[in-house]
């Protein structure tokens, strides 16, 4: 099926897929629970690992999303923080992700949105840079979710305007974010802050 799309995507100039969704159901009140694939974490990691493999084997880059822990939300509200403890953190929300990157060899990671545990998903160092650069090995694009990067503004505060660095040192492991030109930092590999950002 996903080999179907890839190459319907692929034969319009289509190379990167914004799929698929790897968040692991945890309260069905959330919004987005019917974007997801189910409740039991390897379930979800088999069926995404099968799909990221049928897109990129016709020529699409597959993007895993939402990295990681999006449909715990308090309450189950759309973009609300996360509470969880790493050890329900790496055996429940992670697994899809280490199987459809370590199994699939996914070429792209969409971070989550809200904050987990009290550190925005889009700015956290730890996520994007020890666990998913350098535990998983994972050298592809890092993509944002759309406005995430401005949300850290906005919603989590961690700028003091759109147009400055965030407080917290902007974190290795982005590469690109969608989807306006006004809220673009184009392209900054590990280790470079986003070129719209002064340096310190």
């Amino acid at each position: 099926m996903a080999r179907s799309f890839g190459s319907t995507m692929h034969a319009v100039g289509i190379h990167q897929g914004l799929a698929p969704v790897l968040d692991v159901t945890r309260d069905y009140r959330w919004g987005r629970t019917e974007e997801t694939i189910g409740e039991d974490p390897y379930l979800v990691g088999a069926i995404g690992t099968a799909y990221v493999q049928g897109l990129q084997a016709a020529g699409v880059e597959a993007t895993l999303k939402h990295f990681v822990g999006y449909s715990a939300s308090r309450a189950g509200r759309n973009m609300a923080p996360v509470s969880m403890g790493p050890r329900e953190f790496a055996d429940v929300m992670l697994v899809p992700f280490e199987m459809a990157l370590l199994l699939g060899g996914a070429k792209s990671v969409m971070p989550t949105y809200p904050d987990i545990d009290g550190m925005p998903a889009s700015a956290d160092r730890h996520l994007l840079t020890t666990l998913l650069r350098e535990e998983l090995g994972f050298d592809g694009l890092v993509v944002s979710d759309y406005y995430a990067v401005s949300f850290l503004e906005v919603q989590h505060a961690l700028a003091s305007s759109s147009g400055t660095r965030p407080r917290s040192r902007w974190p290795p492991g982005w590469t690109w974010n969608y989807p306006t030109p006004g809220a673009s930092v184009g392209r900054c590999w590990p280790g470079s802050p986003p070129a719209r950002f002064p340096r310190s």
